[in-house]
């Protein structure tokens, strides 16, 4: 039986398979794994994401980008806040305390100082949403770098694959006219032992 496996290329066909078998198990194997990899780091992004993009629709509404009710509820959030309303009044205060120590308490320049300080507090108060927003962006960004390479994983895992399929058939088709093959080898081999200088012309008569 195993010489005629052998004769016939069956034995090759099922060593072609066991190994294209074997070959493709292992790509399986570490194409699912990577997936893995991939989501697990994409989703580490995703708190990022969300904080950015809640810390960027916030700070649309407080510009008034979503309508006057929006930003009237970003604005009050924000002045509601103990922490900006402590910084606000200690700011004022100091302001006006030096103010009036150059008797300037209850003048112009008064008004406008502590406009500015009003200005100047509630800026750098919504710059931490911006910046948030911008930490979102940049980790939406990182993350769709991270997709993209899965997708470009998941490409090169197909083409691979296609790639295996074509030369397992190509390998398997190679093996088909094996018996064939032997058997015009044998038949040549035996041909050549039973006339082995090959065909020699007769003799003519009388020659």
């Amino acid at each position: 039986m195993g010489f005629f496996a052998d004769f016939t290329g069956a034995s090759s066909r099922k060593d072609i398979s066991a190994a294209n078998s074997k070959a493709n198990a292992a790509l399986d194997k570490g194409y699912n794994a990577s997936q893995g990899y991939y989501d697990e780091a994409a989703d580490s992004f995703d708190p990022y994401v969300d904080q950015g993009g809640k810390a960027s629709t916030f700070y649309g509404n407080v510009l008034g980008l979503n309508g006057d009710d929006a930003r009237a509820e970003a604005q009050g959030t924000i002045t509601s806040d103990p922490l900006w309303s402590g910084k606000f009044a200690l700011d004022s205060n100091n302001v006006l305390k030096n103010l009036n120590a150059r008797g300037m308490g209850a003048s112009g320049a008064a008004a406008l100082a502590g406009q500015r300080v009003l200005t100047e507090n509630y800026g750098n108060w919504l710059d931490r949403y911006a910046n948030l927003g911008e930490q979102g962006f940049r980790a939406t960004g990182q993350k769709a770098g991270i997709r993209t390479a899965q997708g470009d994983n998941a490409y090169g895992y197909g083409a691979t694959k296609a790639a295996n399929s074509i030369n397992y058939g190509n390998a398997i088709a190679s093996t088909r006219n094996a018996g064939i093959n032997n058997v015009l080898g044998v038949l040549g081999t035996a041909a050549k032992f039973v006339n082995p200088i090959g065909n020699v012309p007769m003799p003519k008569a009388g020659g």
